[in-house]
This record gives C-alpha cells, sequence and structure tokens, in this order.
C-alpha cells in the first residue's frame, strides 16, 4: 500500500511539469517527485500511530506545492518542450498503472484479511458483551455493583455473581493477556466457575477444581488471577484472593479501609496449589472495593502508578453515595491520572440492614432459585 501511495504522489509533479509545458528544470521535477511521495507515506504512518501530529507531514507537503509553484521556469526549445512533455506524460502514466495495480494486489489480500480480522473482533466483542455484562444486584442484605471496561473490543476480564436465596457469590477474574484467546479463556472460566458453585461446593474447593479444569483449555503461558466473596445470612463473609490485587473492605463505623489479601497462586498456573479461604466480619454500612490491576496499574505522564492509595482515597470520598455513583468516581479519578491500556473493571458489594423482602431485581447473566420468584 505504501508504494502504490508513493508512486501515486510522485506523479504530481510531472503532471503540474505537462501542464507548464516541461518548462521546470528535470532535478527540480525528481526532487519533489521524491519528496511528495515521502511525505504523503509518512501522513498515513502517522495517521496510524499518532494522529495527533498528522498536521506535521501536511504542513510540509502544503510548503513544497508552495516552493515548487514559486520556482524560476526556463525557456526550452520545441523540441526540448515536445520531450519533456512526452516524458512527464508516460511517467503520470505508469506511475498512475503501477499505482493502481499494486493498490488492488493489496486490497485482495491484506486488505480483505484485514477485513476479516475486524469482523472477526466485532463478532467477538459482541460474545464478550454478552458474557460480561454490567452487575446490579439489590437482596435483602447487600447491593452488588460491578462493570469492566475492556481496553480493546475483546478484554480478559470477569466480573460475575450468582445468587441463591440468602447466599451471593461474586467474583471478578482477570485473565493474563488481551485479544481474542484471553476473551475465549475468560468465557470457560466463567463457564467453569458456575458450573462449579451448582454443585455447593467450598470456596476452596471450587477454586481447586478450576485450577485443575483450566490447564487442558488454555495456552500453558496463560493463568487467570481471581478474588471471590461468598455471603449467607450470616454476619461473616467468605473471601479468597488468588494472585489478584487485595480486596478493599471499608468500615462504615470507622471510616477507614483494611487490605484483604492472600498469598496463593493464579487460577491455571500450579497444578496442585491447595487453595484456601478466609472469613471476615462486616457490619451494616461496610462496603467490599474489588479491582483489577488495569485500575492500579494506570501510569501518569512522570511514570507513576495510580496505586492502591490514590484508590482507597477515592472510596473513602465517595463511600457514602450509590454503589453506581461510586464506580463512576472510581473510573474518573483513574482517568484523569493516566490514558487506559489495560482492562479495567470494578466490583463494589455493600453491606445493609435485612429489610422486608424487596425482592431480587437484576441485572446480568447469572440465575436466581425458584424460591425468589
Amino acid at each position: 500500500m505504501f508504494v502504490a501511495l508513493f508512486l501515486i504522489l510522485s506523479g504530481v509533479p510531472f503532471f503540474l511539469d505537462l501542464l507548464a509545458g516541461g518548462t521546470y528544470p528535470l532535478w527540480e521535477v525528481l526532487l519533489f517527485a521524491v519528496t511528495l511521495g515521502t511525505l504523503r507515506v509518512v501522513t498515513i504512518m502517522t495517521e496510524l500511530r499518532r494522529p495527533r501530529l498528522m498536521i506535521v507531514p501536511i504542513l510540509m507537503i502544503a510548503a513544497a506545492f508552495f516552493l515548487f509553484a514559486r520556482l524560476p521556469r526556463q525557456e526550452r526549445t520545441p523540441e526540448f518542450t515536445r520531450r519533456r512533455i512526452v516524458m512527464d506524460g508516460s511517467y503520470v502514466f505508469l506511475t498512475i498503472m503501477l499505482g493502481y495495480r499494486l493498490f488492488l494486489s493489496f486490497t485482495s489480500t491484506e486488505g480483505v484479511a484485514h477485513v476479516a480480522l475486524q469482523t472477526e473482533l466485532s463478532f467477538a466483542h459482541a460474545i464478550q458483551s454478552t458474557l460480561v455484562p454490567p452487575v446490579s444486584y439489590c437482596g435483602r442484605a447487600l447491593d452488588v455493583y460491578g462493570c469492566s471496561v475492556p481496553s480493546a473490543k475483546v478484554g480478559g476480564d470477569l466480573v460475575d455473581l450468582v445468587a441463591d436465596g440468602d447466599k451471593v457469590f461474586v467474583y471478578l477474574a482477570d485473565v493474563s493477556g488481551h485479544g481474542i484467546s484471553a476473551g475465549i479463556l475468560m468465557g470457560m472460566l466463567k463457564t467453569a466457575i458456575r458450573q462449579a458453585w451448582l454443585t455447593q461446593q467450598s470456596l476452596p474447593a471450587l477454586l481447586d477444581n478450576v485450577n485443575a479444569v483450566l490447564p487442558a483449555v488454555k495456552e500453558p503461558e496463560m493463568y487467570a488471577t481471581l478474588a471471590a466473596l461468598r455471603f449467607d445470612a450470616s454476619s461473616q463473609v467468605e473471601i479468597a484472593v488468588a494472585g489478584h490485587p487485595p480486596i478493599l473492605h471499608y468500615r462504615g463505623k470507622s471510616q477507614d479501609i483494611s487490605r484483604c489479601a492472600m498469598r496463593q497462586y493464579p487460577l491455571g498456573l500450579v497444578a496442585e496449589p491447595g487453595y484456601v479461604s478466609a472469613q471476615i466480619s462486616c457490619d451494616p454500612g461496610d462496603l467490599f472495593v474489588v479491582i483489577s490491576d488495569g485500575l492500579i496499574e494506570t501510569m501518569n505522564a512522570r511514570a507513576e502508578e495510580f496505586g492502591l492509595a490514590r484508590l482507597e482515597k477515592s472510596v473513602v470520598a465517595h463511600a457514602t453515595e450509590s454503589l453506581p455513583e461510586i464506580y463512576e468516581a472510581l473510573m474518573r479519578a483513574v482517568s484523569a491520572f493516566g490514558e487506559q491500556r489495560d482492562d479495567r473493571t470494578v466490583l463494589i458489594v455493600r453491606i445493609r440492614e435485612k429489610a422486608e423482602d424487596q425482592g431480587i431485581r437484576t441485572i446480568g447473566l447469572y440465575s436466581d432459585s425458584p424460591k425468589q420468584q
């Protein structure tokens, strides 16, 4: 494609010389042809990589046209003029034909492959939107809100919730890598976790079984980090963290935050890691915030990471707001800090007083037991 653009644009100076009757010096026409073709290629490359800098080669092209138009012309004999006109016309014809042929060759090979790839990515993005929708849950004892913003059309982050009466299981998983392979493994991970949940396994057993399944359906270097919380009717919450950033626990009474971390291997990395869980006491007004590393590893212009400390300050500042408002506040803070280069996912749980049965309102892909209906 770049060769085709170079040939077509390099023919413009010869066309201008043709209109002028071949009165421009030949070396100047050749120099302008090479300059114009090169600048056009630079313009395309700049537009693809750094669109904001595209104005620079455009201004250079405009300046080249201006300078060429002001070059002095020379008087030529009729025979010399005829030969120059024939040469200019031949070069213009050849560059147009060769450039057109190369462009057709590009569209029939790389162009078709690019369109096919974009179609596959759009299809994969539609599948991911189905597998990872925003999660919103309102129960008798807790509220949950979670959302994922992939860095590309297909991401590897997963936020999910499964409810069965007073039992609520929520988790956030982060599959290594990006693109379609990470999205496929994310879908397999969600299926495996939900299947294990249906068998009513303990949280450590669930992670052990999922870890045993993953190696057969993934590349050797791939893995998934996970942070999970399991709620029931008690004032305790069971947590498990496998290679994931710590779960943040905001206490409504003391208005402080603790980090719930566990040193365990990610899923699919070690054959028999022996996962464990922990019990944490919680009170009405408490918040549990789970995030993916795409937030805390966001870099600013000074190569500083956003980090957990800044995230905790934002959580404390907005702790009394609704869960969607807390989510938006966190995303605004991270976006203002630095450019997104990884998937950003947030899962927020608020503990509240049990009240009369208000029913269950859900948005997302998870099943409620018949006794809730």
